[in-house]
């Protein structure tokens, strides 16, 4: 996820020689950003679950549930305020069957019509945002939960010609149920249901579609291993651009009414798309792995982008640019295609353990857009950009009482949105290019080369990389 335009402009210094003793000490220095590491001692938790997806929580859940995978059905009406129903089948094993199973839920057990488990009906709870099946329900292998449900609207985003959801940190659970939580990845299956002039788009391959009266239902192929966070679909009255780059396909849903916009536009949009992610992939040395590649231009976006594999949504006005765009917007739009396309394999690929490790992602994401756009405007000065960028805003923060470690506590999800800032996004990168300056440019591919291929559709921590590298 980029937050603005600006985030995605680091440029790199060139490596200096140093002491080895220097080395250990950055080392030393970079630990200090972890806070105390959390025991491995079995947490109890209590019988009735605090608000929101707690630590507590979703490290009792990591630790029992495996092989889940969620088949989803959304029934989508034209007017944004008819509501949205929904079905979840959702699929486990678990390794620990005398505890409650706790799913997350904010709507309301109102918006609850039914639940069952392998296919009788459940004595069900529900308590401050969560559903909670009892544990005499449950089976060490091949649960299917099934809730018939209403969804929340709060992560829909819903308009009178179309609608995107928005997952990112935790508010899936917003929608509909499920574990919200980044180290439970599942693989999603879907199907919509929508009005029949509007197209649609979801993380994989559209494998169904059939014409019922004035609506469609469509049905989509399931993913590789996500968490919820990056689950996502949008559904509207969209047209659609596609190309072909070098064997493989990219479409391009947008809302522009000016064709000549879209026109002048379109050829640098793929090829930018295109040349990000051949670059990663020689880099990483791991070929992309979500499948097709789909993007979505939304009017006033909230972000700069977001980056739902197989669905990257952009803010609309930062990719598809005026005839009079300066050199600067056309280095924004490179930056924050290559900025989302990263996340594929940083995020996306490899995912954080919990929250407070998001920082990974973002840093990794605007540290390779650098790599990969800085070499194509020679005439800028990429070292001056960065520091104006991150410099400023870092210290702006850093030197206030009201600083904190990149890495920082993070007891509940529902706090995770203040996660965010000048930290992340501005003393991260400072600290990432140092880190290169420090080993060495190939010394550190290397270790992220051997990163992405250990936790590959997983999920690591710092720690982790750090012991790598």
């Amino acid at each position: 996820m980029s937050l603005n335009d600006a985030d995605s402009c680091p440029a790199g210094f060139s490596a200096l020689p140093i002491r080895s003793t220097l080395l250990c000490g950055v080392f030393l220095g970079l630990m200090s950003l972890l806070p105390g590491c959390h025991g491995k001692d079995k947490i109890t938790e209590p019988a009735d679950p605090e608000p929101g997806v707690s630590l507590a929580l979703a490290t009792e859940r990591a630790q029992s549930i495996e092989a889940l995978r969620y088949d989803l059905a959304f029934a989508i009406p034209v007017a944004p305020t008819a509501p949205i129903t929904g079905k979840a089948v959702i699929r486990f094993n678990a390794k620990d069957v005398t505890r409650p199973l706790v799913l997350d839920f904010s709507p309301g057990a109102d918006h609850i019509s039914s639940i069952s488990v392998a296919g009788r009906p459940s004595h069900f709870r529900f308590v401050k945002d969560h559903i909670i099946i009892p544990s005499s329900e449950l089976a060490s292998e091949d649960n299917a939960v099934e809730i018939s449900f209403r969804a929340g609207d709060a992560s829909l985003n819903r308009s009178p010609d179309f609608m995107y959801t928005l997952f990112v940190p935790a508010r899936a659970h917003l929608a509909f149920p499920c574990f919200d939580q980044p180290n439970l990845k599942a693989r999603f299956a879907l199907e919509l249901t929508i009005p029949e002039n509007w197209e649609a788009v979801s993380n994989a391959e559209e494998t169904f579609r059939e014409q019922l009266g004035d609506r469609v239902r469509t049905r989509y192929a399931e993913t590789q291993p996500i968490p919820t966070y990056l689950f996502a679909f949008a559904a509207g009255r969209f047209q659609v651009e596609t190309a072909e780059r070098n064997g493989r396909w990219y479409r391009m849903l947008h809302r522009e009414t000016d064709a000549k916009k879209v026109e002048r536009n379109k050829k640098a949009v793929f090829d930018l798309h295109a040349s990000s992610l051949e670059w990663l992939e020689k880099y990483t040395g791991i070929p992309y792995r979500f499948g097709k590649f789909d993007f979505v231009l939304i009017p006033s976006f909230q972000f700069s982008g977001m980056e739902h594999p197989g669905a990257i949504y952009y803010n609309s006005s930062s990719i598809l640019l005026d005839e009079s765009a300066t050199e600067n917007q056309m280095l924004n739009r490179a930056s924050v295609i290559a900025h989302e396309t990263s996340h594929m394999w940083f995020g996306d690929l490899v995912t954080m353990q919990w929250f407070n490790d998001v920082w990974m992602k973002e840093v990794f994401a605007n540290f390779m857009a650098a790599k990969i756009v800085n070499p194509s405007f020679p005439k800028v000065n990429h070292d001056l950009r960065f520091l104006v960028a991150n410099y400023p805003a870092a210290y702006a923060v850093d030197r206030t009482a009201g600083t904190h470690p990149v890495r920082q506590e993070l007891e509940n999800l529902d706090e995770a949105g203040s996660l965010y800032g000048a930290i992340i996004y501005q003393k991260a990168p400072i600290v990432m290019r140092q880190l290169e300056r420090l080993i060495g440019a190939d010394r550190l591919q290397s270790g992220l080369r051997s990163y992405l291929k250990q936790f590959q559709f997983g999920n690591a921590t710092w720690l982790d990389l750090v012991r790598i590298l």
